[in-house]
């Protein structure tokens, strides 16, 4: 503005001077109208002001979008590939997924986690730490990731949300991508969702958003809607201040990026429409009288401007040229082919190292080429000036420092006034285009080369996805893609397909005695044996830790299904040498027939187990086929097996009872809790109806349990009744006595628990390497509670154990009991187990005493309590009550009757 002032100051100053010359009354005039323009033009100013400021923030404004849809599109590409890698793995668990999703988060990126959310509730997250509280998420149940999420999974489309609130706190975009995968029987299935958080304000920071101190900026498009979505960022007043605005367009959706300077966009001067008024009354003085004054000076002056812009035009074009050849470093020659004359500008000679002033001849350039191209190009000049044609080429020089650099140039034949003919043209350097090109070629190889170390990675990671790593078999999903046909794999489901499913028996012990490495051994011994037995089509896998598949048919020979399991479990049974010490397997076999599977994969695979189970009932290293009747049978123990779960939550175990009584008075010293099972459609059930089936289970615990708390009510009941039994024993299986609760538990029960036995067997009391059980058994003892061995005398109980826990009692099995009477060598046994808890101090009890005959001979070898039929049968705790109402002798005389 100041020298806007100093401008206009000069201009009257001038004014003033010549006014009264008349004869140069047409200037005066023309200062007028000048005068009057430059006012006018400082109104103009403003507009100009505002659209150069609108243009810059436009600039501003493209480049921050630009940069914004860079880093989503970065970030959501970089996840992809993880999608695509779990729908090859649906069964994929946390540690593998934190394993691929950790190596995305190696380089730069603005990844906040990625979470995994099979059939849409969240399950696997990487980072953990930070993010727990995702864990469990279900976007069915989230108001406000529901619709996004339900989107990608309805249309199969990545979409991108956001910015939201994130459970786990603060905010970020959600780009969720929607996996599938090739089920074996129902093809394509929906596994879940892969969402990636994107943290927003790192975004912000990248792209330069937050560094804006000239400029308010808003973002407009919530969840990738556009310009017409909601507003998420910056202050809102900028919307009703005219923006600019620009597109964020990054595949998933759209963002509209708005801003305005923080000033706005009016700077008003003060004293405009002074300038103005004073304008308008200048042109209104002047207008009229040097109205035809001007038509006269225009005309003279339009001659002056014409032969003006000639000469600027001309300058221009010459300062065009220079510039030109100043900034594209290009040198300009010439060459008279009649007298042999070269001319060089300065350009040229820093081109070929030479000094500026440096004259150059045709035979010194000739020098200058590097030996392998002086041929070549002497003959393109030749024929060029020969056939006055144009001259194009590529050629190395030396410089004088021995540096090598690379020329184009490109010249033409031409005519003098005089005629004369020359060559003239230009040369740049082009040694870096040749570097990059040299560079490209080179990575363009690398690249191919790369490709191809991929393409052998993935065949490698497809053979490795589809073997065993160990033993080099084909694997359980090899195994499905042939008896389903996926793939390319002829599918060999047919009615005369026989699966052999193969189990190891002592696999166990040897990696328990030998070592996991001999172990490994074994397997692979077996995988070599396979190989050697099939022929032609038949096929061999490994689908478990020492479990194997077979596929043979018998189409052509209907022995071959019973001849290859017979020879694999003699080829199997064949010891092997590890380490110089001998290592023994055996085998049972499973097989199967496509035909009774009806051509159902997962059916014929059904089969082979039962029949591999019916094997190791038989006591396995034997063959069994499948029968329809194994299937009966799988189908009542799987009815079984939920029936008795279901008990388990109805409450419907309970306890019956049975008598324990003094060998010498025959007195009522105690009971023995014995489970039964109120089923609702077959009755009271006996264990043996349901132990061994709760034991496969895991819940033996859980019916110890119930008959615990069965019997501390039946105590509190009895003493209701006034009837006083002053003990009950508890069987306690090794599950229930290594639950960490079981004190806390015992500690809370409203019953006096010195009045408790616990019944334990051999096995269990006999693990002192378990720490929770020997703490269990030590705080038992301290709670008053009493301890008896449970069935002494048939496992593998040792003198030495009984010393380290010295329980109260042990109970002498039933099986050593009855043959008492009738043989002496049982007898003896017997009492030496009295002998030895005599020398220990250890009580004796015998079960299993069915007449008085067993009571008698038992009272003299020293048995301390008798439990029986002789004396009381199991009966439920009301019966009980009864029962032992009557004079003892009476119920003694009943029993044995």
């Amino acid at each position: 503005m100041s020298q806007s002032v100093s401008r206009q100051n000069a201009f009257w100053q001038k004014a003033k001077r010549r006014i009264w010359n008349v004869a140069n009354l047409p200037a005066i005039m023309a200062m007028l109208v000048v005068a009057a323009s430059t006012f006018v033009a400082e109104d103009l100013n403003q507009n100009v002001y505002i659209q150069r400021a609108r243009a810059d923030l436009q600039n501003e404004a493209n480049l921050i979008a630009v940069k914004l849809q860079g880093l989503i599109e970065a970030n959501v590409k970089l996840v992809r590939g993880l999608s695509i890698t779990i729908a090859t793995e649906p069964n994929i668990d946390q540690i593998r997924f934190v394993e691929l999703a950790k190596s995305l988060f190696d380089g730069s990126s603005e990844l906040k986690s990625i979470a995994g959310a099979p059939e849409l509730v969240v399950s696997m997250i990487y980072p953990v730490k930070g993010n727990e509280k995702a864990i469990g998420l279900d976007y069915r149940r989230n108001h406000e990731q529901r619709a996004m999420a339900l989107r990608a999974r309805d249309f199969g489309e990545t979409n991108l949300a956001g910015p939201i609130n994130l459970v786990q706190g603060g905010q970020g975009l959600i780009a969720r991508y929607p996996i599938y995968y090739n089920h074996a029987v129902h093809g394509l299935q929906f596994w879940g969702l892969l969402s990636s958080v994107i943290d927003i304000n790192k975004i912000y920071q990248a792209s330069g958003l937050l560094d804006q101190a000239e400029a308010d900026f808003v973002l407009v498009g919530k969840d990738g809607k556009g310009a017409g979505g909601q507003q998420f960022f910056g202050p809102k007043h900028v919307n009703d201040n005219n923006p600019v605005s620009a597109t964020v367009d990054f595949g998933l959706g759209q963002w509209e990026l708005r801003a305005v300077p923080k000033s706005g966009w009016h700077v008003t001067p003060p004293n405009v429409w002074a300038i103005r008024g004073a304008a308008l009354a200048a042109l209104l003085l002047v207008v009229l009288p040097i109205a035809f004054v001007g038509w006269l000076f225009r005309e003279r002056m339009a001659h002056l401007n014409a032969n003006l812009n000639g000469q600027i035009k001309i300058a221009r074009m010459k300062k065009r040229l220079e510039l030109a050849l100043e900034t594209s470093q290009i040198g300009v020659w010439e060459f008279e082919p009649k007298t042999g004359k070269t001319s060089w500008d300065g350009r040229m000679n820093e081109l070929y190292g030479f000094p500026q002033d440096h004259a150059i001849t045709g035979e010194q350039w000739i020098a200058c080429l590097h030996p392998d191209d002086r041929e070549r190009v002497n003959s393109e000049v030749q024929g060029v000036t020969q056939e006055s044609g144009m001259y194009k080429s590529e050629f190395r020089v030396i410089l004088p420092d021995g540096k090598e650099r690379t020329i184009r140039t490109v010249g033409s034949m031409m005519s003098d006034d005089l005629d004369e003919q020359r060559l003239v043209g230009v040369n740049w350097d082009i040694s870096e285009d040749v570097a990059r090109e040299k560079d490209l070629c080179d990575a363009r190889a690398e690249s191919d080369r790369r490709y191809q170390e991929l393409e052998i990675a993935k065949a490698r990671i497809e053979n490795n996805s589809l073997h065993d790593f160990l033993t080099g078999l084909p694997n359980r999903r090899y195994l499905d893609d042939k008896l389903n046909g996926n793939h390319g794999n002829t599918c060999l489901m047919e009615d005369t397909t026989y699966l052999m499913k193969i189990d190891l028996d002592g696999f166990k012990e040897v990696n328990d005695n030998f070592g996991h490495a001999a172990g490994d051994a074994m397997l692979v011994n077996v995988a070599k044996i396979l190989n050697q037995l099939i022929i032609n089509d038949e096929f061999a896998a490994r689908v478990g830790g020492d479990e194997f598949i077979v596929l043979c048919c018998s189409g052509m020979n209907d022995q071959r299904p019973t001849e290859l399991a017979r020879q694999l479990i003699e080829k199997i049974q064949v010891p092997i040498v590890y380490k110089g010490r001998t290592c023994r397997l055996g085998a049972s076999i499973g097989v199967a027939c496509g035909l009774e599977a009806e051509k159902d994969s997962d059916k014929l695979l059904s089969n082979a187990d039962m029949a591999l189970y019916q094997s190791k009932q038989d006591g396995k290293g034997c063959v069994t086929f499948f029968s329809q009747s194994m299937s009966q049978s799988a189908r009542h123990q799987r009815q079984l097996a939920d029936d008795l779960l279901r008990g388990i939550e109805n409450r419907e175990f309970i306890a019956f009872y049975q008598g324990q009584y003094c060998a010498h008075t025959h007195a009522l010293v105690g009971t023995e809790a014995l489970a039964r099972w109120e089923h609702p459609e077959r009755g009271v059930l006996a264990p043996s109806e349901f132990v061994e089936l709760a034991e496969s289970l895991g819940v033996m615990g859980a019916i110890d349990a119930m008959i615990l708390d069965h019997a501390a009510e039946t105590q509190k009941y009895w003493t209701k009744l006034d009837f006083s039994v002053p003990r009950v024993s508890v069987n306690v299986s090794a599950k229930r006595l290594g639950d960490k609760e079981l004190i806390a538990n015992l500690e809370k029960m409203d019953c006096d628990l010195r009045t408790l036995t616990f019944e334990l067997v051999e096995s269990t009391f006999l693990d002192r390497s378990d720490a929770q059980v020997a703490a269990n058994i030590r705080q038992i003892r301290e709670m008053g509670i009493d301890i008896e061995i449970d069935d002494f005398g048939t496992a593998y109980a040792s003198i030495v154990s009984l010393t380290h826990l010295l329980p109260n009692r042990l109970k002498i099995d039933r099986q050593l009991i009855q043959p008492v009477i009738d043989s002496a060598d049982q007898r003896e046994l017997v009492h030496s187990i009295i002998h030895i808890g005599r020398t220990l101090g250890i009580g004796t009890v015998a079960e299993g005493v069915e007449s008085m005959e067993h009571a008698e001979i038992l009272r003299i070898m020293g048995v301390d309590i008798l439990q029986g039929f002789a004396f009381s049968r199991p009966m439920n705790r009301v019966d009980f009550v009864k029962d032992h109402s009557v004079d003892s002798e009476q119920r003694i005389v009943a029993n044995v009757s």
